[in-house]
C-alpha cells in the first residue's frame, strides 16, 4: 500500500482536532506509481545492509587527534563510541563521529579520539568492532564532516519485474523522493507524535520537561514529517519533482546552497533541474525557515496550517530547545548504482549497490525499487 500510516492512528475525518492526537496519515506518494516493484526483506541479517562512510576529508597522518576507520556489526554509532572511551581511559565527549549508522547493519565509519599517544590496537577490538584504519589530524571529527555513504544492500525474496531496469533509469535520472524514513518518525509514528505534543505544549505555555537531546530529537522527527507532508503533498499535485516553479527556493546539489527562482529565471531554472543540477525544496519548518513564494509556497503554508502552526511555535522553550529549521531537497539521487539477480527458489535474492548524499535515508530509494512501506520494524537509521 503507498500509505505511511502508524498502526492505530485515525483516518483524517476521524480526526477533526488534531493537537489531540497524533500527526495526520500522510499519503506518500511514489515517484513511479506505475512500477510494481520488487517487494522483498531487508536487514533479514546486519550483512544484509552495509554501508561506508565516505569522509569530507583525509586525516594527514599527524595531529593529537587519533582517528579510527572502524567496522561495526551490530552496534550503535554511540555504543563503538562508549566503547572506544573507556578502552582509551578518555572521557565520551572526546571522541568525534561525522555521522550516525543504523546499528542493525555494518557500518564502516571513521571516529576521532583526543588522545597524544598511540594506543594497544588490540584493546580495541572486539567480536562486533573492527580496527581497519589508525591514523592522525589536526581536529576532532565533527557531525557532517562526510561527503555521502556507499551501500551494499540485499534484498531478499524479490520479484523481478520486466520493467525493472527501465525504472532504475529512470530513478538515475529523475532522482526519488526525498523522504524522511519510517525509521525517524518511529512506530506507529511516536516520534513524532512526541515531538508534535511538545510542541502543542509549549504552546500552551509548558516549559518542555526531560532530557533536552531526547526533545529535540522527538521535536526533529515532527519537523521530518512536515516535511514529508510537503512533499507528497507538491507530488501529488504537479507528478514531478523536478518541475520548477516560480517563487520555488531552488538547491544546488553540488554544495546545497538555496536561491529563490524568479519568474525571468524559471525556464533556465526549469532546464537545470531536468539536467539533475539542482532541485526544488522543501521546510524543515523552525522560526528561521524560510518558506517559498508563489504556489510552492501555498503547499508549505497549507501543510503549516493542517497542524494550527505558525513557524513562530518552533520558537518553544526559550533558545536552549528553539527549532530554527533549514530547507532539504524534495528529490534525492543515487549515484553509481549496480545491481546483480540470484535464483533463491521461486524468487530472487537482490544485491544493490548505490551512494547517497548525507542526509538521504536509504530505505527511501529502496522504497521506490520495492513499493514496500513495511519498513516500521526496522532500528533507527541515521542517513547522515
Amino acid at each position: 500500500m503507498n500509505y505511511h500510516m502508524g498502526v492505530g492512528q485515525k483516518s483524517p475525518s476521524e480526526d477533526p482536532t488534531p493537537h489531540a492526537t497524533g500527526p495526520l496519515p500522510c499519503v506518500l506518494k511514489y515517484l513511479q506509481p506505475g512500477f510494481s516493484g520488487t517487494g522483498g526483506r531487508i536487514k533479514s541479517a546486519p550483512q544484509d545492509f552495509i554501508v561506508e562512510e565516505m569522509p569530507l576529508y583525509q586525516p594527514v597522518g599527524s595531529g593529537e587527534h587519533l582517528y579510527l576507520f572502524i567496522e561495526k556489526t551490530g552496534l550503535s554509532t554511540e555504543g563503538v563510541a562508549e566503547h572506544l572511551g573507556r578502552a582509551l581511559g578518555i572521557r565520551s565527549r572526546d571522541i568525534g563521529f561525522a555521522g550516525r549508522k543504523d546499528s542493525e547493519a555494518v557500518s564502516r565509519q571513521w571516529f576521532s579520539a583526543h588522545l597524544p599517544e598511540d594506543p594497544d590496537e588490540n584493546r580495541l577490538q572486539t567480536d562486533r568492532i573492527r580496527v581497519l584504519r589508525l591514523s592522525r589530524h589536526a581536529n576532532k571529527l565533527r557531525p557532517g564532516h562526510l561527503s555521502g555513504n556507499r551501500f551494499e544492500i540485499t534484498i531478499r525474496g524479490a520479484a523481478r519485474p520486466a520493467d525493472f531496469q527501465t525504472a532504475l533509469e529512470k530513478l538515475h535520472n529523475a532522482g526519488f523522493p526525498n523522504y524522511f524514513g519510517g525509521q525517524r518518525l518511529g512506530v506507529a509514528n511516536h516520534n513524532a507524535l512526541q515531538g508534535r505534543r511538545i510542541i502543542s505544549q509549549a504552546r500552551e505555555g509548558h516549559t518542555p520537561r526531560g532530557n533536552m537531546g531526547r526533545n529535540r530529537f522527538f521535536v526533529n522527527a515532527y519537523q521530518s514529517d512536515l516535511f514529508n507532508r510537503v512533499l507528497a503533498l507538491r507530488l501529488g499535485r504537479l507528478e514531478s519533482l523536478e518541475t520548477m516553479l516560480s517563487g520555488d527556493l531552488a538547491v544546488l546539489h553540488r554544495n546545497g546552497a538555496f536561491f529563490p527562482v524568479s519568474p525571468e529565471e524559471l525556464d533556465e531554472c526549469r532546464a537545470r533541474a531536468a539536467s539533475g543540477e539542482i532541485s526544488p525544496s522543501g521546510p524543515l519548518f523552525g522560526y528561521k525557515t524560510p518558506l517559498a513564494g508563489g504556489i510552492a509556497g501555498d503547499m508549505e503554508t497549507q501543510v503549516l496550517q493542517q497542524e494550527g502552526l505558525s513557524v513562530d511555535d518552533f520558537r518553544f522553550g526559550g533558545k536552549r530547545h528553539a527549532a530554527k529549521g533549514e530547507r532539504r531537497a524534495l528529490r534525492a539521487f543515487a549515484r553509481d548504482i549496480r545491481h546483480q539477480w540470484l535464483p533463491e527458489g521461486d524468487k530472487f535474492l537482490l544485491m544493490m549497490e548505490f551512494t547517497l548524499a548525507k542526509g538521504v535515508f536509504a530505505t527511501s530509494m529502496l522504497r521506490e525499487i520495492m513499493k514496500n512501506d513495511d519498513f516500521t520494524g526496522l532500528a533507527e537509521e541515521h542517513p547522515d
